[in-house]
């Protein structure tokens, strides 16, 4: 049995960490990369929402509810995961090396497509769209009439 706040409910937090490392470990690789990428746009946004807000409150108040979003989900994060495999290892969990790296692998690729694509991409192109190299803006009412004038 588990000691310190693992051991606590006759060892069921412990057990249950384990559990959840066991299902996490045994997630399809298309499963694991689709989580990841989900869990990570969540992540993302709390940081942009986050970085809007003035105050403590604000910024503590913007992370909340993607954060907890992305948990009650069941999304996968690659850092999480670093600090959950290894957990339940201390508490006793029959995996491997292999096991946490089967789910490391699609995650982590799937975290940097959230991230990368889905959330700063779409930033790029809504912010950047119509920027010439120069940092002239354009729209695109000025092609349509360079083009009839």
């Amino acid at each position: 049995m588990a000691v310190g706040p693992w051991g606590l409910n006759q060892g069921a937090v412990g057990e249950t960490v384990q559990r959840i490392a066991q299902a996490k470990a045994d997630l399809p690789w298309d499963v694991a990369f689709f989580r990841g990428v989900l869990c990570n746009v969540l992540v993302c946004m709390a940081v942009w929402m986050a970085m809007a807000g003035h105050s403590v409150v604000d910024k503590v108040v913007a992370i909340v509810f993607p954060v907890t979003a992305f948990v009650a989900a069941g999304f996968e994060h690659s850092i999480a995961n670093l600090y959950f495999f290894p957990l339940a290892w201390l508490l006793g969990a029959p995996l491997s090396l292999g096991d946490m790296l089967g789910n490391l692998v699609p995650v982590i690729a799937g975290n940097l497509v959230g991230g990368s694509v889905l959330v700063a991409g779409v930033y790029w192109c809504i912010y950047l769209r119509g920027v010439d190299a120069g940092g002239s803006a354009h729209h695109m009412g000025d092609a349509a009439g360079a083009a009839s004038g």
